[in-house]
């Protein structure tokens, strides 16, 4: 997303192009309001709870997200890559943060604040494009985990939940890698016990569609066959929706 060079495109009527890459560099120039950070292993970025007044871009490392339920549960939600988002509830009037972020390793994080993101939205329609595609792309994903926590096995949500961890962290390759992430990681994710989890994962390795390598996951691209089969009994407890 070049803001200088593109700026005179239109976009009337066309998709929102949800691949657009960010040019950090340009929009610091433009619009300002950010700060780079070298962030260790363990450093929070935001609580759950804190007024949200800033987005951030993870430009190296990995960012876990998690929540906490009024009964002191904890829970997983999602976790970020080089090149991903965070904290884009802030692009909302009164917005508190609904998850904690924090750097999983050592990290390079940019911070832009709130103010410079809705300028650069309101100036510039490649930024608001951008966004508005960022922003949907994640209310996809929620709506995509959602229908799978109701409807799917904890076989076939383990599957998926690998394969969308893989494809963020190496992008297309036939085989992708999944770091920094256990099992009572992906137990947290996918709604289920890490004996379970373990069990589907010796299952997935046994089968070939997964290797181990120290804490690297390697996923292979064979592991979609269980994934989005359709021969999959629905697991008894999924809730039934009348219509």
């Amino acid at each position: 997303m070049n803001t200088r060079t593109e700026s005179h495109q239109s976009i009337a009527g066309g998709a929102l192009r949800t691949t657009r890459t960010f040019d950090l560099d340009t929009f610091t120039a433009d619009y300002g309001g950010v700060t780079v950070a070298k962030c260790r292993d363990g450093t929070l970025l935001y609580r759950q709870g804190e007024n949200a007044d800033a987005m951030y871009y993870l430009q190296s490392g990995q960012i876990q997200i998690t929540v906490v339920s009024s009964q002191g549960k904890e829970g997983i939600l999602n976790f970020v890559d080089p090149g991903g988002w965070c904290g884009e509830g802030c692009l909302l009037d009164n917005r508190q943060r609904v998850g904690t972020a924090s750097c999983i390793t050592d990290s390079v994080v940019a911070r832009l604040e709130r103010a410079s993101v809705l300028r650069g939205i309101r100036q510039n329609p490649l930024i608001a494009e951008y966004f508005v595609g960022l922003v949907l792309q994640k209310v996809i994903e929620v709506r995509d985990s959602l229908i799978s926590q109701l409807f799917d096995t904890s076989e076939r949500r383990l599957a998926r939940t690998l394969l969308v961890l893989a494809s963020r962290g190496r992008g297309d390759a036939k085989d992708n890698v999944i770091r920094n992430v256990d099992q009572e990681g992906l137990a947290q994710m996918i709604g289920t016990t890490r004996s379970r989890v373990n069990h589907f994962m010796n299952k997935f390795r046994r089968l070939g569609h997964i290797d181990y390598d120290g804490g690297v996951i390697f996923v292979h691209s064979s592991l979609a066959n269980i994934a989005f089969r359709d021969d999959v009994t629905p697991p008894h407890d999924a809730i039934a929706i009348a219509c």
